[in-house]
């Protein structure tokens, strides 16, 4: 019976597999975090304009009182900050999430290489399980040929068979 196909890295490879996937969960991660604080800059813009609109119609219709006028820009103005500190959070972010997809990469290559490595040892043992086989079926073949030249009467010839002679097939 043949060995069985063995790859002496494979916990090695399940490192670097497992190291792959914390990395891409990682990326996946800062994109998340990226996403979040789009979402609330778009809420954030959408406020902006709301509280915009609202001083307008309150202007146009001549019902502002200039403490409203004062509180409403304040809020603006506390809108625009919060923007803008996101952004800066986001660029941060960005920068976080490319060192992440870098480490990403790596681990990709050095778990590939080891991937590309178990193949190349597999396709080996496959070649050589089936060399084995065939020089295993050609040996029992061989055998079995000889065993049948044994076995097989003597083959006697209308010449011979007259002579009272045996002749061998093949002699």
């Amino acid at each position: 019976m043949a060995k069985r196909f063995r790859f002496r890295l494979d916990t090695l490879l399940k490192v670097r597999r497992l190291r792959e996937r914390e990395a891409k969960r990682k990326v996946a991660a800062k994109r998340a975090e990226i996403a979040r604080l789009d979402r609330l800059d778009q809420q954030t813009a959408q406020e902006i304009s709301r509280s915009q609109a609202a001083l307008r119609q309150s202007q146009q219709q001549g019902s502002l009182d200039l403490e409203t006028l004062v509180r409403g820009r304040a809020w603006i103005g506390y809108l625009r900050k919060t923007t803008i500190e996101r952004q800066t959070l986001r660029a941060a972010l960005v920068k976080e999430l490319e060192q992440f997809q870098s480490e990403w990469r790596q681990a990709r290559i050095q778990m590939r290489i080891l991937e590309k490595l178990r193949q190349r040892r597999w396709d080996e043992y496959v070649r050589q399980r089936k060399r084995r086989e065939q020089a295993e079926a050609d040996e029992l073949a061989q055998q079995l040929q000889v065993r049948g030249r044994d076995s097989r009467p003597p083959y006697v010839g209308k010449a011979s068979a007259a002579a009272g002679e045996t002749v061998v097939a093949g002699a």
